[in-house]
């Protein structure tokens, strides 16, 4: 019975999800969430591209592709701000992108993962990044995101990351035209 109404969710999305998306940009996000002297704080990247070759029946040709202008990072905070576009921080003068490409896409028992690798501030990382889709009105959105810790990347090494979290959480709500 489970099978049977999976196949069915399957059915009704497949429809939704064309091998080649087209990103609407206006309704999509990329967010972040860490911690500061123990406060939480949320921010966003303003500006990302993301190309997304993907197609339910066909997981193993399956792409996705997202570059991150970094310098567009806001928290609304203008002194957290201003730091990082620094070179302790996302060193936007050498670094200005950060990149993910996945390797592959599987499906697991709830929901996807897409292997690949992110790459910030010049040191690639291989990560497993879980999401989700959900169809609404003929709009696709992919929904995820994963907790990564800053120092693997270099972020944050100046005097002011102590009192900066290690674990940032990053997450994504991407939506897709038909």
């Amino acid at each position: 019975m489970i099978l049977r109404i999976f196949g069915i969710l399957l059915l009704m999305i497949s429809s939704a999800v064309a091998a080649d998306w087209t990103i609407d940009y206006e309704n999509s996000k990329l967010e972040f969430e860490g911690t500061q002297t123990g406060t939480e704080f949320d921010g966003t990247f303003r500006d990302f591209t993301a190309t997304v070759q993907f197609d339910l029946e066909d997981l193993d040709n399956a792409v996705i592709d997202v570059t991150i202008d970094t310098a567009s990072a806001k928290t609304g905070n203008p002194e957290r701000d201003g730091i990082l576009p620094g070179a302790d921080w996302f060193d936007v003068a050498n670094h200005p992108t950060a990149h993910f490409i996945s390797s592959s896409v599987v499906y697991m028992e709830n929901g996807y993962t897409a292997i690949g690798t992110l790459t910030m501030k010049g040191v690639s990382q291989e990560i497993h990044l879980p999401f989700n889709l959900r169809e609404t009105n003929g709009v696709t959105e992919a929904v995820g995101g994963i907790t990564v810790d800053r120092n693997e990347y270099g972020i944050g090494t100046g005097p002011l990351g102590p009192m900066v979290g290690n674990d940032v959480v990053i997450k994504f709500h991407l939506t897709a035209m038909p």
